[in-house]
């Protein structure tokens, strides 16, 4: 743990405790909205399609962006309102056209780790872990707070947790950096069918999964049973454990070039004839005839790729991700059906989704996670801020303490996006002391936000119109009347001022970074 990290736990500690967190949190600022999944918040169960009409729905555009994105950035909000839903996700879908500017370049000069060969990588092993550990993280919470292409990197965020491969596993440090790359990122909207290739060809995955000692003589069924329960079929999707075998079967010889292989660098996919099982194989009732070598397992996963129950199973999670926890079958199906009728083409999957009614009118049915939660604090409060001077180390840190940190997710199924899961006391009341230690300046180093307050106040100057003028600036939908009235009650409360008074200039500059710490804290900002 750096120091950063250190300074951060001990300042998240010292704050208030549980019970005035829940009290100034909780009771109100939309929290009713969650009060059936949230412990100690009232209620004991619920689902969020019963509970979120308590609250305004925010707009649509709004609500696309929620979804889109890594949170919703002023000058996104102009442009989905200015051409439409439809015309902006279909430019999220043709990302390569986005000009990202120099962020490419940005990233390779910042972070160069997260671009090096294996090879290149092996060669500083193992005293280069921490910076390879720290270039990939950084890299990655860079793009998601500061790219264009945020339907890109949501996607490559979906594909990494389908597609788990935790970064600290042996050897694993040097080949992740490839796989990132020239797996996820390279078919992120591209081809399911091409992407579980690649994935299957991956020598980061095929030993973090162990198939690269599966030979004939010692089957090992790891990759096998992964490849179909989590990347394609789903644990209920119709194979069985002789499936399992066969697969494991068809896919000895798959390995990767260690350190003084001959006829390759480290790191690369190798074949290895001598150690395949070339007999007869039988897959979910298809005959995989004897002698085929290495074409046995790339028969394998075209057969997965096309299967019925992977359509239904991707179709399942993309709906989960986008719509809610529980999305309607009608749209799972319907998703599922363009994903066939596309041969796996994950745009056209993906603008099925956009046009099912579920998607149009989901507002607020998902708790976003930690990973939105740090990149949308940042694109909101302080969309035009710097990278910071210590590049990243403290995000890192935060998004450590918050409990999604890139990469590190210790088993294969990837992290959790069900409400269930992030929704507990002590992980919401981290995001809640990490935001009042934010907007109020006090963690040591955070000087990289450059938050305008005077630009969001533009002029207010008494509790109702600063508390409105930062609502807007900050969450940019309308919160109920009974949470205004609630804020404002609290807030002359403490002033002893009337909600109507003009207030003196230096009391201005010390409510804004609290008031504006409620509002990133409460249910508004923290569902999509």
């Amino acid at each position: 743990m750096n120091r950063n990290e250190n300074e951060l736990i001990g300042l998240l500690n010292s704050l208030h405790s549980r019970r005035d967190f829940l009290k100034l949190f909780a009771r109100g600022l939309g929290y009713s909205a969650l009060a059936g999944s949230l412990p100690g918040c009232g209620g004991g169960g619920g689902s969020s399609s019963q509970t979120t009409a308590q609250i305004p729905a925010p707009s649509a555009e709004y609500s696309a962006l929620k979804r889109t994105s890594f949170g919703v950035h002023h000058d996104e909000l102009e442009i989905i309102q200015s051409i439409g839903i439809d015309t902006y996700l279909e430019q999220q879908l043709d990302y390569q056209n986005i000009d990202d500017g120099d962020l490419y370049t940005t990233i390779q000069n910042l972070f160069p780790l997260a671009f090096q060969s294996p090879a290149q990588l092996y060669s500083g092993f193992p005293d280069n872990i921490s910076a390879i550990y720290r270039d990939m993280i950084a890299a990655t919470q860079y793009r998601q707070i500061f790219s264009k292409r945020q339907l890109y990197e949501i996607m490559v965020e979906f594909w990494s947790d389908h597609f788990n491969i935790h970064l600290l596993n042996g050897l694993g440090p040097t080949l992740k950096p490839a796989d990132d790359l020239q797996v996820i990122r390279a078919h992120a909207l591209g081809n399911f069918r091409d992407l579980l290739h690649a994935s299957a060809s991956s020598p980061s995955m095929l030993f973090y999964l162990d198939n690269f000692f599966n030979q004939a003589a010692a089957p090992n069924e790891n990759y096998a049973r992964e490849l179909m329960e989590l990347h394609t079929l789903g644990v209920d999707g119709g194979y069985t454990e002789t499936d399992v075998k066969e697969v494991a079967r068809c896919f000895t010889g798959w390995s990767i070039r260690f350190p003084n292989d001959p006829g390759g660098n480290f790191g690369e996919f190798v074949y290895i004839p001598v150690v395949h099982d070339d007999g007869e194989k039988a897959v979910l009732g298809n005959t995989i005839t004897a002698g085929g070598g290495q074409s046995d397992a790339i028969r394998v996963v075209d057969l997965l790729a096309s299967h019925p129950s992977t359509a239904q199973y991707i179709a399942t999670r993309l709906c989960r991700r986008f719509i809610s926890d529980q999305p309607a079958q009608a749209s799972i199906d319907a998703v599922a059906t363009a994903f066939t009728d596309s041969n796996g083409e994950i745009r056209d999957t993906l603008r099925a989704l956009f046009a099912s009614d579920e998607f149009q009118n989901s507002a607020d049915q998902k708790l976003i996670r930690p990973s939105e939660y740090l990149a949308a604090t940042i694109r909101s409060l302080a969309p035009h801020t710097s990278y910071p001077t210590d590049n990243g180390a403290l995000f890192a840190a935060a998004q450590s303490i918050l409990g999604q940190l890139p990469y590190n997710w210790p088993t294969p199924d990837g992290y959790p996006d069900i409400q269930s899961y992030w929704s507990s006391t002590g992980g919401l009341l981290n995001r809640w002391r990490l935001s009042f230690l934010s907007y109020a300046g006090i963690i040591p180093g955070l000087d990289v936000f450059q938050i305008d307050y005077a630009g969001m106040l533009n002029g207010a100057n008494t509790l109702a119109s600063i508390l409105d003028a930062l609502t807007a600036a900050i969450l940019m939908r309308t919160i109920a009347d009974a949470d205004r009235d609630h804020l404002l009650q609290w807030l002359t409360g403490e002033t002893g001022q009337a909600d109507d008074a003009p207030l003196a200039t230096a009391t201005i500059d010390q409510l804004a970074p609290l008031i504006a710490a409620v509002l990133n804290s409460s249910a508004y900002f923290q569902l999509r």
